[in-house]
């Protein structure tokens, strides 16, 4: 197994129990499935970017209702049985994308990126250089690194605030996992979290003035999310259960003038994958938690807000082996494949941004709808970039109520990005395979 690919999976601490009663295996991932309770936690094993998925399960065939077969496996993704569970109801992104390499690692991984509001800047987790995690920052055109942080434990899941000076990130640097501040330009970082559980994948309110991240309840076992006021960290109140926050980066979108969050939630039946929701956060609480989007047979995970409080990306990945079994190693660390997605913040307008076998993760908007994620397909994982105005457009296009299913002679969406390819060269250049960087 590849260091940088490895440590994805040792850099959070999922402390969830695997399915079907199977303690005998602490390394929980997105593969195992998490259930978001279990008697035995066992820290290290989920990743920000495959998230926890819950509950394995087999692929069911035969159930693409009434689209035709090669409908069906566009709606899905590798195969033409609908293993997404997505069903019908998809209409597909059919432009051309353009297609950017941000970050260039040929050993370890480049991973948990984080754009500046000015689209120039990255702030990223890698492991290029040794074999624990350090926080990095590059401009965007630019192959040069500037390293933020040294310190010989894991440092991951940095976030930049909205005002552009600070960093928040996750760190075990203290013997488990807590959360951090420090300047935009690297130095002291202060302390925002000091429990014995775990703190992980931190995310600036619109104001600036507050965190929401995940915790491992001590009492409860399952991950909760909590807000924290950067200035008192020790004001800090538990707002629901769920993995992986997101604060919206525009103040008074929920109901009543209040913030929203978006986060991954596990069911607590059935198969169990992952979902997305929101959740309404003001002076009297949290209100409102609302299921956005679903899959019976995939995980939803890796949500993340577009700058404008109105759409939602995240990643669908397969879920692997039968309920209750152990998953090899290879499993958790890396799904079979994985799709980004659009949807609107009310469920409409869903698109599917990518498709190919490679491994598509931890989207995170930057302006003028560029989208950053991080891809396997030059070998190791980097940091690639893609042009989403095109599939605005086309989400746009659905209207209200449910979208509708792509006809068989659109062209399929573009593919993840092969090894090497030149920045800007729109996929399916010939001069994007093995072209020289």
């Amino acid at each position: 197994m590849k260091t940088g690919s490895k440590v994805r999976v040792v850099i959070l601490s999922a402390a969830l129990t695997a399915l079907g009663g199977c303690g005998s295996s602490n390394k929980v991932s997105w593969a195992d499935g998490a259930r978001e309770s279990g008697s035995s936690a066992a820290p290290g094993h989920v990743t920000q970017r495959t998230g926890a998925i819950t509950a394995p399960t087999t692929t069911s065939t035969g159930s693409t209702t009434s689209a035709s077969v090669e409908n069906a496996a566009e709606a899905s993704g590798p195969s033409a049985d609908d293993s997404s569970g997505l069903g019908t109801n998809v209409r597909e992104f059919a432009q051309s994308i353009n297609v950017s390499r941000v970050s260039f690692a040929e050993e370890g991984a480049d991973f948990d990126p984080s754009v500046s509001r000015d689209g120039t800047r990255v702030v990223f987790a890698s492991t290029q250089h040794r074999a624990t995690s350090d926080i990095y920052i590059k401009r965007i055109d630019s192959r040069v690194v500037t390293q933020l942080t040294n310190d010989p434990a894991q440092d991951a899941m940095p976030t930049i605030s909205p005002d552009g000076t600070k960093i928040a990130f996750a760190s075990d640097r203290s013997g488990n996992w807590d959360i951090y501040v420090m300047p935009i330009t690297g130095g002291k970082a202060v302390q925002i979290t000091s429990d014995s559980t775990d703190e992980v994948h931190p995310s600036w309110s619109a104001d600036g003035k507050q965190l929401v991240f995940s915790r491992l309840g001590a009492a409860s076992s399952r991950w909760e999310m909590w807000t924290a006021d950067v200035q008192n960290p020790s004001v800090s109140n538990f707002i629901g259960y769920g993995l992986f926050p997101q604060w919206c980066s525009v103040a008074g979108t929920g109901q009543g003038g209040t913030d929203r969050i978006l986060f991954q939630l596990g069911k607590e039946r059935g198969r169990r994958a992952f979902g997305l929701w929101t959740i309404d956060v003001g002076a009297n609480g949290a209100t409102n938690a609302t299921e956005i989007s679903s899959s019976p047979t995939t995980a939803l995970i890796n949500p993340a807000w577009s700058p404008d409080g109105k759409w939602i990306v995240y990643s669908e990945v397969p879920v692997v082996g039968k309920e209750g079994s152990v998953v090899s190693d290879r499993q958790a660390v890396h799904p079979a494949w994985s799709r980004l997605w659009m949807v609107s913040v009310e469920g409409e307008g869903r698109v599917r941004l990518t498709s190919g076998p490679g491994v598509a993760l931890s989207p995170t908007w930057g302006s003028n709808n560029r989208l950053f994620f991080v891809c396997d397909r030059s070998g190791a994982e980097n940091i690639w970039s893609l042009d989403i105005n095109s599939a605005i457009v086309a989400a746009q296009a659905t209207g209200a109520g449910e979208p509708t299913l792509a006809k068989t002679t659109q062209p399929t969406p573009p593919t993840i990005p092969t090894a090497n390819p030149v920045a800007n060269v729109p996929e399916g250049d010939p001069q994007s395979n093995g072209a020289p960087r």
